[in-house]
């Protein structure tokens, strides 16, 4: 891979799947995965949406190594737990990791300037109509947290898990949680 590109403000659609549809076609000469069994490290990894947090580019995984769940800040929601849950019993998954990483953009919490800018960029009627919908305060339906928080969100999402499966599996199928941080900068992971 060259450099990072970029989507100028005018993109179209059409540009977009071209470049995409090109690089598909690099990737389908040399894939290197397997393509018949699914997650033979036995591993689910939880990370945060970022687009600078590749998974399987951090652990070197190729397709069929691992399976991957990513949602923002790396929360342990309800979307989350269902995969979860498939994945321990369909692929007798072992090992949980839940992932944060550095400077992540929902850690936000006490920095009352970032607040701000998330609420501009939001907007007021935005913010209304997500809290009609869910019934709670938008920053609290994001799951916002202390800005700087990184691993202390990773070990919180990594103990709610725990108490959560502990309620719903047999000991027996009960994973392995690990916990976490990616650093952006020096592309290391601490497990802690």
């Amino acid at each position: 891979m060259g450099e990072i590109e970029y989507c100028e403000e005018g993109t179209t659609e059409e540009e977009l799947k071209h470049k995409l549809l090109k690089r598909n076609q690099e990737w389908q000469n040399k894939k290197d995965g397997v393509d018949d069994y699914n997650d033979s490290l036995r591993t689910i990894v939880l990370s945060c949406v970022d687009s600078r947090v590749p998974v399987e580019k951090i652990f070197q995984a190729r397709p069929g190594e691992m399976l991957v769940l990513k949602n923002a800040g790396n929360l342990v929601r309800e979307d989350v737990l269902r995969s979860m849950l498939a994945a321990i019993f369909e692929i007798d998954a072992r090992f949980v990791i839940i992932m944060g990483h550095t400077n992540c953009g929902m850690s936000i919490k006490g920095n009352k300037e970032k607040e701000e800018h998330v609420r501009q960029d939001i907007g007021n009627e935005t913010l209304k109509r997500i809290e009609k919908m869910a019934g709670m305060d938008p920053f609290e339906w994001f799951g916002f947290f202390e800005e700087g928080t990184w691993e202390e969100n990773a070990k919180a999402q990594a103990e709610y898990l725990k108490n959560v499966l502990m309620d719903l599996l047999p000991e027996k199928d009960m994973p392995c949680i690990l916990t976490a941080l990616y650093d952006l900068k020096s592309g290391r992971v601490k497990f802690f």
